[in-house]
């Protein structure tokens, strides 16, 4: 298996018990980022795949990427998903699939490459085979829709400089509906998320999302549900939301909310231990309330980055320390997300080119700070209280040195190497059907006035967060 960070996933549906599916995202794979697949760039020092392949010239970035595609994920990386226990119950795992619209665009868009479509289908193929359900996700737009790296194209958002960028984004939203709801897919593909982490007013991002539901959403008849990014305005701002009723006072019918939580970035990189624990506990407990009006809610990408470990080098296998410290900020994070009331549970990226250790589940299951069966809780080091939260007084020390997988890239920890690009970093729990308001503390890339756990749109960005890689979040 390549380096691509596996992810968690669980989601349930509003009014119902706790309904947990697990799985992965296979972040850096068919939307290239620097961070995670350094190799890729390093002959031409760009900064995303737009300026990749202007550099290579189109011939050669084909070839490039195409050596990329068949090689990151395979197969063989898929049935290993599914037998490291990223399921629960009856429920399948999953898998999230990052893509840029230049995949299933009609129109021929210099200098992109196109052949990812191929590896796409090939993936929902073998999801169906190994019994896997896929989400996947417009990762990047015509534009862009954030100005980041995971959009292809870094610098300014130009999604809403046009109707045509809108336009050409429904039309690959109509295209991925219209292949993936064939019988020959097998219901295999349970989400289309319309738009990954856009950054832009909240009056033209409802238009745009009313717009894809209409595209999405009568696949629901077939099992696609129509999944919403909250666009870092945060889960509470989505309250009774229905993209085809502005009235409605309770939310859409198959319509799944993901929110992105960070703990890696200012000014929360600066939060102690105990902190960052309390404010994923406070997170929690505002979110399993009842009778809020949020829809059923994911959380999309976090990770075991903080600025705890944020300026070590070590290597996992020898830091006793860091391994004892991942493993606590692992199962706080995933002890809310499963046992909430209506909500969703964790799901790590699967791996990037080295195994950053704060951002890969490939390593954290080799290196022992990740469970071995995350569906069996007989493998939990820590106990999980009444109220959810993990019991952080337990006394647990990881093993003095493992095996693991060797060394991982310099800044393995979710330092520079990962961090100063963005990334997904650690999210708090998610709340399907339930809200936060009143939490007091804040999520890492946003202004210390947010609410615990979550995000706003504000100053403190780095250039490229919401990358889709590490642990994630997913309701089907």
């Amino acid at each position: 298996m390549r380096a691509s960070p596996f992810t968690l996933l669980a989601g349930a549906a509003a009014g119902a018990s706790a309904n947990i599916v697990r799985g992965v995202n296979l972040g850096g794979w068919l939307v290239t980022e620097p961070w995670m697949t350094p190799s890729l760039f390093k002959s031409t020092n760009t900064a995303d795949e737009w300026h990749l392949c202007n550099a290579l010239g189109k011939q050669e970035c084909l070839k490039t990427l195409e050596n990329h595609w068949s090689t990151f994920y395979t197969r063989n990386d898929l049935a290993e998903i599914k037998a490291a226990g990223l399921r629960y119950e009856r429920r399948k795992s999953a898998i999230r699939i990052p893509l840029g619209y230049w995949a299933v665009d009609l129109l021929d868009y210099e200098p992109y490459v196109s052949g990812q479509y191929t590896y796409l289908v090939r993936a929902v193929q073998w999801a169906k085979e190994l019994g896997l359900n896929v989400m996947i996700d417009l990762h990047g737009a015509p534009g862009s829709q954030n100005g980041w790296e995971e959009t292809g194209l870094v610098g300014p958002i130009g999604f809403v400089d046009n109707s045509s960028n809108s336009d050409r984004s429904l039309n690959v939203l109509r295209n991925l509906t219209a292949e993936f709801t064939q019988a020959m897919y097998g219901g295999a593909v349970t989400n289309i998320e319309l738009l990954n982490e856009p950054i832009f007013a909240n009056a033209a991002l409802r238009t745009f999302y009313t717009a894809g539901a209409d595209v999405v959403g009568p696949a629901n008849s077939s099992g696609i549900n129509v999944t919403i990014h909250d666009a870092f305005y945060n889960p509470p701002t989505w309250a009774n939301y229905d993209p085809h009723n502005a009235n409605a006072q309770t939310p859409g019918k198959f319509l799944t909310l993901d929110t992105h939580q960070f703990w890696a970035f200012p000014p929360l990189d600066k939060l102690p231990e105990a902190q960052i624990l309390q404010r994923i506990c406070d997170f929690a407990a505002a979110l399993k309330l009842n009778n809020t009006g949020i829809p059923p809610t994911l959380v999309g990408e976090w990770s075991l980055s903080t600025g705890i470990t944020a300026n070590s080098s070590s290597n996992t296998e020898q830091d006793q320390t860091k391994r004892t410290w991942f493993r606590k900020l692992f199962e706080a994070q995933n002890a809310l997300r499963t046992r909430l009331r209506k909500q969703a549970s964790p799901r790590l990226a699967g791996q990037t080119e080295y195994d950053i250790d704060a951002w890969s589940y490939r390593r954290g299951l080799a290196d022992g700070y990740i469970p071995s069966n995350i569906s069996d809780p007989s493998t939990y080091a820590f106990p999980v209280l009444d109220n959810g939260c993990i019991d952080d007084t337990f006394s647990y020390v990881a093993a003095v040195s493992v095996s693991g997988l060797g060394p991982s890239s310099t800044g393995s920890s979710g330092s520079s190497s990962a961090t100063s690009t963005g990334g997904s970093s650690a999210a708090t729990t998610t709340g399907s059907s339930s809200s936060s308001s009143s939490a007091s503390s804040s999520s890492s890339t946003a202004k210390s006035s947010a609410p615990a756990g979550m995000t706003i749109p504000g100053g403190l960005w780095v250039s490229a967060l919401g990358v889709t890689s590490v642990l994630l979040f997913c309701l089907s």
